[in-house]
């Protein structure tokens, strides 16, 4: 065990043993920068501190008694330092990261004397555990597992002048800013006083703005000092010196390779480090507030702007369908699937498989839009996607009545919509549809045993090839080639064969709501259906889950589980999100849940019974509704049949996609790592890979994009957006004060429970049980949460999305499209959720 770290001794592999800020200043040290010697107490001394408490608090770490021979190696450290007094400083191991600073969140002690030195430790350890510090990590979405303290102690500078640089401005990337005050840094650093203020060119260190504030007060060696009058307003800094300061930043820069935040002290003529991390945002002290509303005004302005570029007459953008389960890409993956979601990618290929024709447009351009950093389906292109020139429309003004409409909305023949060009080619679209009802029928005869014999296998097969190759042998151009590779094996060549089921499952399920709406109302039609198809089909997300039941069990161990399942994850469609088999700590999280079940839980067989009881009543309902037209029961039966035979493989192909998406995602990983971009590679965009392996410094590009899309998810946005309405963006939601809120109930059931409102699947706590799962909409990760949920509540969805057929496999009662939900329902709210009317309703607060 290794209890102390000199700043010498420091390398680039020893994060997690000093911290983020112990980490930097060794690296500073071993470059050749002047910092003021000092060294750190590890994280392995604070957790051998810690071990014995059943929970760390604030409270309880400052009671404890640091052992005698880590009492000794501290003392022994410090008689080593050369000054009477010195700095003890907090360094967390997610402190001083590239994506949260944690400036100001933990303790910083000064002119600490060697009598207590001990204490200033403890103090510093108990930093980490404060409401603030907490509270922090909780907006940062920083977990508290594994979460260490390592300890600075440093040698106390008494500084003449002290201030923080940061290398490019908050306010632009032509210039870089130093904020300055006198005596030590502490002043500038806490905000407790205004500082002077110089912007410097960055090109060449010239000053082109300055401000001289008036400072009253600053902290030296004996605490807080009232600063002379001739000093007030005097300049901390002369033009020497910020061109020294200026110079001295870029090479902090160039030794990083990405822009800098650097704490500073200056004593005669000579400057010191005291700290230097990757600045984590753009947004700086000076009118922080004012500068970021502004920013984020100025980019909904542009939004609107390019949506009244793009928007012909009567435009519909809803936030469903791949929004579902890829709400907010980053730009590498959005590239990716902009690409795959248009004519000519791999959702043409398999609507022109079918018999379709998609538009030039819909080749061009896809069917969807990014707005404020966010996929919407541009509805009115979607209805390209089928026959060019033939007048597929949706009811704008009926939709604008009612929005949820929008979501999975089905567009019907509208001949004011048409143009002469269509009735000259009249004949033509009657031979296109009838050429694609054939194909439809051939197609859906057989296709589901030529997935599961053919298509799968081989492509597992060649996955299971490229699995056993070691991406680190490649050379760069190589990993490129193989992002290229798999994005043609997996998007362009196995996905449309995958959705060619996914697609036949909707239209067999529109086909069996038509014929079943001649017998019935459209209301009792949306409820036997969605009973008709209640029950165990098959799908691997379903395998997947009692996979991990049998992990909980220990009648299979996680290994064995990861081999099969581990290229699955949470938001699992975005390239940047780990897969479990990399970071298995959601998985442990659900396992621990799994674990507290009882033996004697008898969920499953009420459920199975529930779906039982169901079934019965819909099969009498249906035979029912035949009676009524005798004639057609062999209709309904066979869309009946083709409806549950492809409904598992809209869950099912995802596994085998994801598969092939890992390849994708392990190419890109891998040059992340080589140019130490900590995930900047999913940042850029496929055609600028070239550039980055050329040699070509893409950082500053990766930082404008990350601080642009944080701005850009700020901006609220309404589920169903419409071109006469583009001013609703950016307008706050209004929590709707109602006790029962109208959806679309896609599986049936009645279920009463505490609401868990979630955004993300590992908010849930391991011993909750019995729970209406309340949340924006879900994907596979989100599926175990089943397990113990007595219903289901989605903001977006339709008959056919994830949320909706899992919730149909375990019986649970489900309702989506009650927009704004997460909003609106409070969470541990009692909650009635009924799947037969799509209506829910809160019981009591």
């Amino acid at each position: 065990m290794q209890l102390i770290k000199h700043f010498s001794e420091i390398t680039t592999d020893d994060q997690l043993l000093v911290g983020g800020k112990g980490l930097n200043l060794g690296k500073l040290t071993n470059a050749g920068f002047s910092v003021p010697n000092g060294f750190c107490i590890t994280t392995e001394a604070y957790r051998s501190s810690v071990e014995h408490l059943s929970e760390q608090n604030e409270y309880n770490i400052r009671d404890i008694s640091l052992k005698p021979e880590l009492v000794e190696e501290i003392l022994r450290a410090r008689q080593e330092l050369h000054t009477d007094s010195v700095a003890v400083r907090s360094s967390a191991t997610a402190e001083d990261l590239e994506d949260a600073s944690f400036a100001g969140q933990q303790d910083t002690f000064l002119n600490v004397k060697s009598n207590e030195i001990i204490d200033a430790v403890k103090n510093c350890w108990t930093s980490l555990w404060t409401t603030r510090a907490v509270s922090y990590r909780k907006n940062q979405g920083i977990s508290n597992d594994g979460l260490a303290m390592a300890v600075v102690v440093q040698e106390m500078c008494k500084a003449d002048v002290s201030g923080v640089l940061f290398t490019v401005s908050p306010f632009s990337n032509q210039s870089c800013i130093i904020e300055s005050n006198w005596g030590l840094g502490e002043s500038v650093v806490s905000g407790s006083i205004t500082p002077d203020s110089y912007e410097l060119s960055r090109d060449t260190g010239k000053v082109v703005n300055k401000t001289i504030a008036t400072k009253q007060e600053m902290i030296t060696d004996t605490g807080i000092t009232k600063i002379s009058e001739d000093q007030q307003n005097a300049p901390t800094l002369t033009n020497e010196q910020l061109q020294k300061l200026y110079k001295l930043g870029l090479e902090i820069e160039r030794l990083y390779k990405q822009p800098m935040d650097v704490e500073w002290g200056l004593t005669g003529e000579d400057f010191f480090l005291l700290q230097a991390r990757p600045i984590t945002t753009k947004v700086g002290s000076k009118n922080q507030s004012v500068e970021k509303d502004n920013e984020i005004q100025k980019l909904r302005q542009a939004e609107v702007e390019i949506l009244r570029t793009i928007a012909i007459e009567n435009t519909i953008w809803s936030h469903h369908n791949l929004a579902e389960v890829l709400p907010a890409p980053l730009p590498m993956t959005w590239e990716i699937m902009k690409q795959f979601m248009s004519g000519n990618g791999g959702l043409g290929k398999a609507y022109r498989d079918l018999g379709f024709y998609p538009s030039k447009k819909v080749d061009r351009i896809g069917i969807l839009d990014l707005i404020c950093g966010r996929i919407y389906v541009n509805l009115n292109r979607e209805t390209e996607l089928f026959f060019a020139g033939f007048p597929f429309a949706h009811d704008y003004y009926e939709l604008k009545l009612v929005p949820q409409q929008a979501m999975y909305a089905q567009a019907k023949p509208d001949i004011r919509h048409s143009k002469a060009s269509f009735w000259l080619k009249l004949p033509l679209h009657i031979i296109r549809m009838t050429k694609a009802e054939m194909r439809l029928r051939k197609y859906r005869s057989d296709f589901d045993q030529v997935l599961t014999m053919e298509v799968f296998p081989e492509f597992q097969n060649t996955v299971q090839i490229e699995q056993s190759k070691d991406f680190s042998e490649l050379s760069d151009a190589e990993l490129m080639d193989k992002v290229n590779e798999w994005i043609q094996n997996t998007l362009e060549d196995f996905a449309p064969k995958a959705l060619i089921a996914t697609l036949l499952a909707g239209f067999s399920l529109q086909r069996l709501e038509n014929t079943l709406q001649k017998c019935m109302s459209d209301g009792e039609v949306k409820q036997l259906v969605s009973c008709l198809i209640t029950g165990p089909s098959g799908n691997m997300t379903i395998e997947t889950n009692e996979k991990l039941r049998q992990v909980a069990n220990e009648q299979i161990s996680l290994s064995e589980f990861l081999k099969v399942y581990g290229h699955r994850a949470v938001d699992e469609f975005e390239l940047a999100e780990p897969r479990w088999r990399e970071n298995t700590k959601y998985l442990e999280q659900i396992i621990e849940s799994l674990n507290q079940d009882s033996p004697d839980n008898h969920n499953d067989e009420y459920s199975d019974s529930k779906q039982k009881e169901l079934k019965e009543i819909a099969e009498k309902e249906l035979k029912d509704a035949i009676m009524k037209k005798p004639g057609m029961q062999k209709q309904i039966e066979t869309e009946l049949d083709y409806t549950r035979r492809y409904m598992p493989f809209r869950e099912t192909a995802k596994y085998y996609l994801m598969l092939g998406y890992e390849q994708i995602r392990r190419s890109l990983v891998e040059l992340d790592n080589r140019y130490e971009l900590d995930g900047g590679i999913f940042y850029l965009i496929p055609d600028e890979l070239v550039r980055l392996i050329s040699g070509e410094n893409l950082r500053q590009v990766i930082s404008e994009r990350k601080l642009e899309r944080e701005l850009l998810l700020q901006i609220e946005l309404p589920d169903v957006i419409f071109s006469d309405s583009l001013d609703e963006i950016g307008k706050s939601k209004t929590r709707e004060q109602s006790k029962t809120y109208s959806g679309l109930g896609v599986s049936a059931g009645i279920g009463i429970g505490h609401a868990r409102v979630l955004s993300q699947p590992s908010e849930i706590n391991p011993s909750d049980r019995n729970y209406i799962l309340i949340c924006p909409s879900t994907d596979p990760a989100w599926t175990p949460l089943f397990l113990n949920a007595s219903g289901l509540v989605m903001e977006r969805g339709g008959m056919l999305s994830h949320g909706a057929v899992v919730a149909r496999e375990y019986g649970i009662p489900a309702v989506v499209n009650i927009s704004n939900a997460t909003h609106n329902i409070s969470d541990g709210q009692m909650i009635e959720v009924n799947g037969n009317n799509g209506k829910v309703a809160i019981v009591s607060e």
